[in-house]
């Protein structure tokens, strides 16, 4: 059972008392009155802290006061090497405070380890590709729930790097290409993992529990961390508008949601690692963010004893002292290195004045100081939890084609009547294994089976047992000569930490190509091929991968294609689901499938030096170099048709700080009640900026998920944009400026310019 040791109440009121401490000091009016005089703590000043009378500041000073140097460069490291303890933080026993424990969370609770019993929830990029925000939130607040049932404080999450290029190997971890969908899906998570237990959700009455705590969110990894293979040697090189207007942006809004903990990354950024990156972590996210948060390290990435913490690193972590894995090339450089060097004098003891008080503001803001420590075991994975998991599987499956290329309903193959069938074949390696995605910083340790469901069970369950049939490859015609179907699960194997040479994409290891491994290209072709003997047959493909997949050389030969990604425990029953027509398919593709690798920029994971990383990628770099993706960027189909009409804008101009307003009608004209998402872009044709970007034809900058649209209902759906995010970075100025131009207006199903579907207008800025 986890414990751990807690001060109570009554312990920090009598450390109070013994030292003797007061109230910070607040901003005065002297005497003269001349104005105000800044009598705020210059520690808490330094750490953007409240300068108010605040109870929570006040108490992480009194405690700050009271330690020995050592004690606070323990608060700032992890414990000695052990290797069967990477994820806890060191206790300060004399004081009683608590040490931070953390765990990994981008696919749920540390799902990994059945000893948790935890939710398997799809990846990230499954999540993101169902537009929904209120989901994301719920997920983040379920995940929440588990980590106080197995007691642990630091959700290690979420992933929020660009999918910059789709062979990126954690591409699964993250929200896919776009900055807008990306900070907003991540606001979503840290709103629903940072909420508070012992006030009732509105959405979730009747929740509010007493003598408990909060858990923290972690974004990471900050930042231009999208590279697995050279990650701990690559040096990003980012021009200034490429970072401010590409890369950081959805970290701002996980700093807007909140967000506790922010993870510097293990790559380095424009010549400095991140860990000490000064223009990163210091000057952007504490000094100009004004981020009260405090900033962790990734697990033994590299820092440095003198710059580290002038650049803002509060915590190094797992440990600060003891064996160092040779596959870092690194060494410790907090604990007593850092005790040393500012007993040397290399290194002032304000620094770390900050980053503790930083640090214990948190366990104090956090309740960390005062929970009890006993489990809670009523928060163990719930129906609820999985019920979140299994729509989270539904929403995010993306359905690309469905029969002929050109669209008609009438020619679809999906949904399949299952009363016409007598007999389906499932084929893949991983059709019937619990294959859910890269474990990450994991052990080897699986979900409860029991509660997994495959492709091949989910399918045998809802059609027939014995009519439903499985193997590996499909090149045993006479075993599948009778089939109706053939379900072909093309998916790619996760790659372990260890980095196993099985090992396909994950962490630690990149795609070694866009293209499906050669044994599902076999399976495919033998499946299709079956056609010309047997007419009648259907072959359906289901991808399972963490990013986007070339599929140019099979696809016309498949009648249907739908991508799960790694669509977590449910996956098998949310697949049938929408097979058999139970579930309407509502998913859109949160990154863009190109026609070829080729189309996308080179994607350079050998170099260990310098990559430069470019303004485009994704759709805005498919639509500044005039080429159309095999599925562009927020495409996905549906058992129904929707018709997009009366794009109409409340106000043709609007001031630099003002908010565009837009309407559009979606009606469902087809037979059968769906889900569309509305997704709103900008276009900049008339722009001034002449430099080597100018800018992007289009982005995304609203959307909205409509539920449930009924047969032939049309609703009337409203996007906004506030100016401000208009902005480009003015290099010159060294500042955020919005154009004062005419604008394009792109509101339709995607990003493709070409769909019917797709209406145009303009606004003004003035």
């Amino acid at each position: 059972m986890l414990r751990m040791t807690g001060m109570t109440p009554a312990l920090g009121v009598a450390l109070a008392a013994l030292l003797g401490l007061t109230t910070l000091a607040t901003c005065t009016t002297d005497s003269n009155n001349t104005g105000p005089v800044d009598t705020c703590d210059p520690t808490v000043r330094r750490a953007n802290l409240p300068c108010e009378d605040d109870a929570e500041v006040t108490r992480a000073l009194q405690i700050l006061r009271a330690m020995s140097l050592e004690e606070k460069v323990q608060q700032m490291s992890g414990p000695t090497y052990n290797p069967n303890n990477m994820f806890d933080q060191q206790t300060n026993e004399r004081l009683g405070i608590p040490g931070f424990l953390f765990m990994d969370g981008p696919r749920g609770v540390r799902w990994y380890n059945s000893d948790y019993g935890t939710t398997v929830f799809p990846v990230a990029a499954a999540r993101a590709s169902t537009w929904n925000l209120e989901l994301e939130r719920k997920i983040g607040k379920a995940c929440a729930k588990e980590m106080r049932y197995v007691g642990r404080h630091i959700l290690l999450a979420p992933t929020i790097n660009q999918v910059m290029h789709p062979r990126w190997g954690r591409a699964q971890e993250s929200y896919g290409e776009d900055t807008l969908l990306l900070g907003t899906m991540g606001a979503a998570f840290i709103h629903g993992a940072q909420y508070d237990p012992k006030v009732a959700d509105p959405a979730d009455p009747g929740t509010a529990v007493e003598d408990t705590y909060r858990i923290q969110a972690c974004a990471k990894h900050f930042v231009a961390n999208n590279i697995e293979d050279t990650r701990i040697h690559v040096n990003a090189v980012l021009d200034e508008r490429t970072l401010r207007e590409v890369y950081l942006p959805h970290f701002k809004k996980a700093v807007d949601a909140g967000v506790s903990c922010v993870m510097a990354s293990y790559n380095r950024v424009n010549g400095s690692y991140a860990c000490y990156s000064q223009e990163t972590v210091r000057d952007i996210l504490k000094t100009e963010w004004k981020y009260q948060g405090w900033v962790v390290s990734d697990w033994f990435a590299k820092g440095n004893t003198l710059t580290s913490p002038a650049a803002g690193l509060d915590i190094e972590m797992p440990f600060s002292s003891g064996s160092f894995p040779s596959i870092f090339e690194s060494e410790y450089f907090y604990g007593l290195s850092l005790v040393t060097a500012v007993g040397s004098g290399l290194v002032s003891e304000d620094l770390i004045d900050e980053a503790v008080l930083r640090i214990l503001y948190a366990k104090v803001h956090n309740g960390i100081l005062d929970h009890d420590p006993a489990w809670t075991p009523w928060l163990t994975k719930s129906e609820a939890s999985q019920e979140l998991a299994l729509q989270a599987a539904r929403e995010g499956m993306v359905l690309l084609k469905n029969g002929p290329d050109a669209r008609s309903l009438a020619d679809d193959v999906l949904p399949l009547d299952a009363s016409a069938l007598s007999k389906i074949a499932v084929i893949g390696k991983f059709a019937n294994s619990e294959n859910m995605g890269d474990k990450g910083s994991s052990d080897a340790k699986v979900v409860d089976g029991e509660l997994v469901t495959t492709p091949f069970e989910g399918i045998r369950d809802a059609f027939s047992g014995d009519t439903v049939t499985y193997m590996e490859v499909a090149g045993h015609e006479a075993d599948l000569a009778d089939a109706d179907v053939i379900v072909v699960v093309a998916a790619y194997f996760y790659a372990d930490l260890a980095r196993s040479s099985s090992g396909e994409e994950g962490e630690w290891k990149d795609r070694v190509s866009m293209n499906l491994p050669q044994r599902d290209l076999t399976n495919i072709a033998d499946a299709v091929a079956l056609k010309s003997t047997h007419p009648n047959l259907k072959v359906v493909v289901v991808m399972k991968s963490g990013a986007s997949i070339v599929v140019k050389d099979w696809v016309a030969g498949a009648d249907a294609l739908l991508m799960s990604w790694y669509a977590g425990m449910k996956e098998g029953t949310a697949l049938a689901e929408i097979l058999f027509g139970d579930v309407n398919p509502s998913g859109k593709v949160c990154q863009s499938f190109p026609v070829n690798e080729s189309d996308l920029p080179v994607f350079d994971n050998t170099n260990k030096g310098d990559v430069v990383y470019d303004y485009y990628h994704g759709y805005r770099w498919l639509d500044k170099e005039g080429i159309a993706a095999q599925y562009a960027f927020g495409y996905g189909l549906s058992y129904t048709t929707f018709e997009y009409a009366n794009l109409s804008v409340a106000e043709s101009t609007i001031g630099a700080d003002g908010t565009l307003s837009v309407t559009v009608d979606v009606k469902n004209a087809g037979d059968v009640a769906g889900s569309e998402v509305v997704e709103l872009y900008v276009g900049y044709a008339n722009t001034g900026v002449d430099d080597a970007w100018g800018r992007p034809v289009k982005d995304l900058k609203a959307f909205a998920r409509v539920e449930d649209i009924a047969p032939n209902e049309t609703r009337t759906v409203t996007l906004t944009v506030d100016a401000s995010d208009l902005a480009y970075w003015d290099t010159g100025a060294e500042a955020w400026k919005v154009e004062k131009m005419a604008y394009e207006l792109f509101v339709g199903p995607s990003s493709d310019a070409s769909d019917p579907n797709m209406l145009t207008g303009s606004f003004t800025v003035n």
